[in-house]
């Protein structure tokens, strides 16, 4: 093939660019028992269905459910106007405690009350973020 030098061979150029992922922050605090953070904090809690006495419920027979523990110093009440608001306007009143924001469901299989197997997903089990109200 010959190629003519008086007329350009016409080409494309293609350049690729990753997007900017937009990174979601996870405001709450993950602790472990060897860790002496005071403030707010989602530890590990591990429950044990046959434990509790649940033998109805086939799987799992344990999950880990986590739970919040820890001090929401005035510090920390900025983020969340409301709380803050109160306190302001009545010193006295309760202090904010740590508590579940975040919560998401869990699968099980379990015998219901004919002894049917049933599947199914039951909600707000599991604490996938902690913080002060």
């Amino acid at each position: 093939m010959i190629f003519n030098m008086m007329f350009p061979v016409p080409f494309v150029e293609i350049s690729t660019v990753e997007p900017k992922r937009r990174v979601r922050r996870n405001l709450g605090l993950n602790c472990d028992d060897k860790m002496n953070e005071p403030l707010c904090c989602r530890y590990s809690l591990d429950v044990d269905f046959e434990e509790i006495g649940f033998d109805f419920i086939i799987a799992p027979k344990r999950y880990d459910a986590h739970m919040c523990a820890g001090d929401c110093p005035f510090v920390t009440l900025q983020k969340y106007p409301h709380t803050h608001l109160i306190k302001m306007s009545s010193p006295q009143s309760a202090q904010p405690c740590c508590a579940p924001r975040k919560m998401s469901a869990i699968s099980m299989l379990y015998f219901d009350e004919q002894l049917t197997v049933v599947y199914g997903s039951l909600p707000g089990m599991v604490v996938d973020r902690c913080g002060c109200s």
